[in-house]
């Protein structure tokens, strides 16, 4: 399959009813697949991966991440992953659409506060102590006895227990590292709102003080507060974000180099290969070989 026909995977294709929400063992789908890697995919719902035990690599938009015991993996609609294990791995699968959450008022809010969640830039797994994996052990417990011992209000009873294992991973995220709730919903407030503006204007605005103008804020103090929150300044976030796009681009249509760089918001296409090369080693055109030839 030519890498621009990367496959995504739609929710109804992973149920056989009409459910939001999809619960499964992590050894069924080894075993499903006799043990071999998916290729690179993307999904129209999100995923969480919780592996309790398991070896092997994780990779999502480009970013290789070692899978571990003990470990939570979050996946957003539209992002291109592929999980390749080195063995049988034990754990869970959560698979879940924008409907369901909707359906049981489980908030934008929630998902953006759990940094790990990114549509773009890096995307680590949250790491888990012993104490901490058996409190996603019995919510998973739950899930998996209310999917399939309740007639009636199975999906409130499965909202109700992901909003907490959602609740739990927000918790046990260590990329916050302030105690002052106030302080904390504010820089939350603006983390998201510069967030949501990138995804908005990175076509065509590309300095932090194009977001800080309109947050009202400095650029210094912007940089300063992303910064304390994702461990990344917001310059690196623009910058990852339109890199992000343009590889995805490359990878998924036949746009020359030109007119990407121009869709970007670049002046000039050698401005856009110059930034792409110094971000990746590669030029656009050499990316885009390399990886529909890997």
């Amino acid at each position: 399959m030519a890498h621009n026909q990367i496959k995504t995977y739609s929710f109804v294709d992973s149920v056989t009813d009409n459910s939001m929400f999809l619960l499964k063992r992590m050894e069924d789908i080894y075993f499903n697949g006799n043990g071999e890697s998916d290729s690179p995919h993307r999904h129209d719902y999100y995923a969480i991966i919780l592996v309790e035990k398991g070896s092997g690599v994780h990779y999502v938009d480009f970013q290789k991440y070692d899978i571990e015991d003990c470990s939570v993996y979050f996946i957003l609609p539209g992002q291109m992953h592929q999980v390749v294990l080195n063995q049988m791995p034990k754990g869970w699968v959560l698979a879940f659409t924008s409907e369901f959450l909707i359906s049981n008022s489980i908030s934008d809010k929630l998902i953006n506060d759990i940094y790990l969640f990114n549509h773009y830039g890096q995307s680590p797994p949250l790491p888990l102590s012993s104490s901490q994996m058996v409190i996603y052990q019995g919510l998973i417990s739950q899930m998996e006895h209310f999917s399939i011992s309740l007639k009636n209000y199975s999906s409130e009873a499965l909202g109700a227990l992901l909003k907490l294992f959602l609740i739990q991973s927000n918790n046990h995220c260590n990329l916050v590292k302030h105690n002052n709730p106030q302080f904390i919903e504010t820089t939350n407030h603006l983390l998201r709102s510069f967030r949501q503006l990138l995804d908005l204007h990175y076509k065509s605005k590309h300095k932090v003080s194009d977001y800080a103008d309109m947050l009202a804020v400095t650029a210094d103090y912007l940089n300063k507060i992303v910064k304390s929150i994702t461990g990344k300044p917001a310059k690196e976030h623009i910058q990852s974000k339109i890199l992000v796009e343009a590889k995805r681009t490359l990878l998924f249509s036949n746009i020359s180099s030109k007119e990407l760089s121009y869709e970007l918001g670049f002046d000039e296409s050698a401005h856009f290969n110059n930034f792409f090369k110094k971000s990746t080693g590669f030029t656009p055109t050499e990316f885009r070989s390399s990886i529909r030839l890997s």
